[in-house]
This record gives structure tokens, C-alpha cells and sequence, in this order.
């Protein structure tokens, strides 16, 4: 493993997979302070216990498949080590969507970067974890519109978009949206095409976003729960119809929010 320091280094899921959430634990003989990188990604290291940490990376829709570089270094001038290794990343099964009908200015490219610039400052990590428990649903009956990583057109363009979450049409008796795990809310406003849209820290990087709603609920610096109602499901910005948009980042990088239902368990375990 590099040092006689280390016990133990695990990384899951192996191999990575494009739009996937991988986390990084580092089992070492004695207290340490570890930092890394996956590629350009900055990883950082939150401690467990009995000398154990972890680091949460996300891996892009879009991200080249292939040899991937990861490093962990300690910082502890009395017990250093720098670990490099390559891993291997593969495709992603992501489908082909068509979608007609939206607003011309919300597939504007200045328009685009101009919502993208706004979010880029709310991707800063958090050492408090807010969350202890698996992710769950935002809406009451959850029915699948489209799911993360399609490959899109819009109105009749180029396959230059993915999507970055997952879509869910209205089925249930109630057009309520709920926080997916408790968290602080520093973002509820209206944005070109996420329209109506907030962001809530769970912390250690990870974030969860609800988009194109009629109304919002709740205002930057609300502490809120897991299955808070939040809002109500609309038709706001980038949108041919009444439905929830919800994103998971890690680390700023959107990934497979179903994996947040399915495996965020393992990150507290």
C-alpha cells in the first residue's frame, strides 16, 4: 500500500462507472491526515473510527472511460507516504432521449453557463454530516419519467446534454416534494432552467437539488429533515410539463441519485 502506516484501502464500486458515486476508505495503524486526488478532483478525508476515513468522489456522466489516477498522501510530516495508482473506469448504460418543446432561451449556451456560474459556489464541502440514515424518495409515489445520465436532444439539435438527475411525474394524490435526508438549505430561487429551484448540504460534499417547482417552501439557512415537504412540483424553466427534477452532487459533479437510495447506507455503516 505504499506505507507501513496503512492497514487497508478500499474503493466501491470497482471497476468505476461513469455518473456513479465512489467511496474511498483508508484503514490506518495510527491517527494520520490523509488528503488525494482522483484525477483533478480534490478528495478530502473525514474521519470514522478506530483510525479509519473516508472520501466521497463523484465520477461524471461525461467523464472519459478509461485509466483513472488516484493519489492519497498523508500530511503527517512524522509518518509520510504517497500512494498512486490507476483505476480503471468504465461506460456508464445510458439511453438516447428526444425532448421537444422547450424554451428556446433555456438551450441558450450564455444562458447555460450563466446558471452554471451561479452554482459553481455552492460546492464547497462540509465536515458535518447531516445525515445517518439511506436517502429517500422526494415525492410520495415514486413513478420514473427519465433517469440520470440519458443522453439528450432538444428540439431537434444535437446530442450535446445528458441529463443530470432524475425525472418524476406526478402519480401520487399530491404534488409534494420532500427533502431527501436532512440537511441546510443554501440555495431556493428561481434560475433560467432549473426554474424554481433549491439545494440543500447534507455535508461531506454532498448536496441534493429539486428543479422546476410551482412553489418553495423553504429559504437559505432552513435546517430541514428527511421527508420535510419543501415545495410543490411544477413546470418552471427547462420543462414540456408538470414534474420533479432531483440531482445528487458529490463533490459538484452530478451522479445517479438512485445510488443515494440504494447505497448511501454503506457511506454511514
Amino acid at each position: 500500500l505504499g506505507s507501513k502506516d496503512l492497514k487497508n484501502i478500499s474503493i466501491d464500486p470497482m471497476p468505476l462507472t461513469q455518473g456513479k458515486a465512489t467511496v474511498i476508505k483508508v484503514t490506518a495503524n495510527s491517527p494520520t491526515n490523509l488528503s488525494g486526488t482522483l484525477n483533478d478532483q480534490l478528495l478530502t478525508f473525514y474521519p470514522l473510527s478506530n483510525n479509519e476515513y473516508i472520501a466521497l468522489a463523484g465520477i461524471g456522466a461525461l467523464q472519459e472511460p478509461g485509466l483513472m489516477n488516484i493519489t492519497i498522501q498523508s500530511k503527517d510530516a512524522a509518518k509520510p507516504f504517497n500512494l498512486q495508482q490507476p483505476i480503471l473506469l468504465e461506460e456508464g448504460a445510458f439511453i438516447q432521449e428526444s425532448i421537444v418543446g422547450v424554451d428556446a432561451l433555456t438551450i441558450d449556451a450564455a444562458i447555460i453557463e450563466q446558471e452554471d456560474q451561479i452554482l459553481r459556489q455552492y460546492r464547497a464541502t462540509s465536515a458535518t454530516r447531516f445525515w445517518d440514515q439511506p436517502f429517500s424518495y422526494p415525492v410520495d409515489d415514486p413513478c420514473w419519467g427519465s433517469t440520470f445520465g440519458n443522453r439528450r436532444i432538444y428540439n431537434g439539435g444535437s446530442y450535446n446534454y445528458y441529463h443530470t438527475g432524475m425525472d418524476f411525474t406526478v402519480c401520487a394524490d399530491n404534488l409534494n416534494i420532500m427533502a431527501t435526508a436532512p440537511g441546510i438549505v443554501i440555495f431556493s430561487a428561481e434560475l433560467p432552467i432549473k426554474g424554481n429551484f433549491t439545494l440543500i448540504d447534507h455535508g461531506w460534499g454532498v448536496y441534493s437539488g429539486y428543479a422546476h417547482q410551482s412553489e418553495i417552501y423553504v429559504k437559505p439557512g432552513d435546517r430541514v429533515e428527511s421527508g420535510q415537504i419543501i415545495g410543490q412540483i411544477g413546470n418552471t424553466g427547462r420543462s414540456v410539463g408538470p414534474h420533479l427534477h432531483w440531482e445528487i452532487w458529490v463533490n459538484g459533479i452530478p451522479v445517479d441519485p438512485l445510488d443515494w437510495i440504494e447505497r448511501s447506507s454503506e457511506v454511514v455503516g
